[in-house]
């Protein structure tokens, strides 16, 4: 295979509009609810389930439409006024769902060749997302410790973990991406870490996630949640 200048890659590599589509992990979002809904969606349901502005949104699906993955159609209604357009996405045989799959890995080897503290950096990814993701989806104010908690479970729970309170913190049932996690947890772990700290910190809860155990049993992972009291 030949790199070429402006970073494709030809004899069968990653198509560069493949990048732009997954490498935005909220525009992932938006794809993964559409795949999970058993009906099409409306703009504002897929910014209620995914915690995203409405035109945010529509500039995910603008481009999802472009590549083909999603499909929009007229809302059929027997009343007066302008029918909805309704997204869902297209069928397929689980190709997509590979490709960015496939744009995981390649980062996470690219970040694990790079002379720096690997988990640092993914935790500060993570952050960085977590706070725009809840800003989005719990906008304004400081949160006491029970809304924010209930605000790192749903995002956590649109990810796709599964997630459930425990007495540690938040047990994740599922991690969408297991095989990445079992080869490099310090990066693939750390993203999610960041994730809820990053999430918490801009709720301004008196909360904080100490730290995540990957695999604490065979289908579950352990976040370990503390109030910021305990400090001391």
């Amino acid at each position: 295979m030949e790199n070429t200048d402006d970073g494709a890659v030809r004899g069968g590599g990653i198509d560069p509009g493949e990048h732009r589509v997954f490498a935005d992990a909220s525009r992932v979002a938006v794809l993964e609810a559409l795949r999970r809904a058993p009906v099409p969606l409306t703009v504002r349901d897929i910014a209620e389930r995914v915690g995203l502005h409405a035109n945010t949104v529509r500039g995910h699906l603008a481009l999802l439409a472009e590549r083909g993955y999603v499909v929009s159609a007229a809302e059929e209604r027997d009343r007066p006024g302008r029918p909805r357009l309704l997204y869902s996405a297209v069928e397929t045989d689980g190709g997509d769902l590979r490709n960015y799959r496939l744009l995981a890995e390649t980062l996470v080897a690219y970040l694990a060749e790079l002379d720096t503290d690997h988990a640092a950096a993914a935790i500060a990814a993570g952050q960085g997302y977590g706070r725009r993701a809840v800003r989005a989806a719990e906008p304004g104010g400081r949160a006491d410790a029970e809304t924010a908690l209930r605000a790192v479970t749903a995002l956590l729970d649109r990810a796709g973990f599964r997630p459930r309170r425990s007495g540690d913190g938040i047990d994740l049932h599922r991690c969408p991406f297991r095989e990445l996690a079992e080869s490099a947890p310090d990066i693939v772990c750390g993203v999610h870490l960041g994730m809820m700290r990053g999430a918490l910190a801009e709720l301004g809860a008196p909360v904080e996630a100490v730290r995540l155990r990957p695999f604490a049993e065979p289908d579950r992972c352990v976040a370990e949640l503390r109030t910021r009291e305990e400090e001391g």
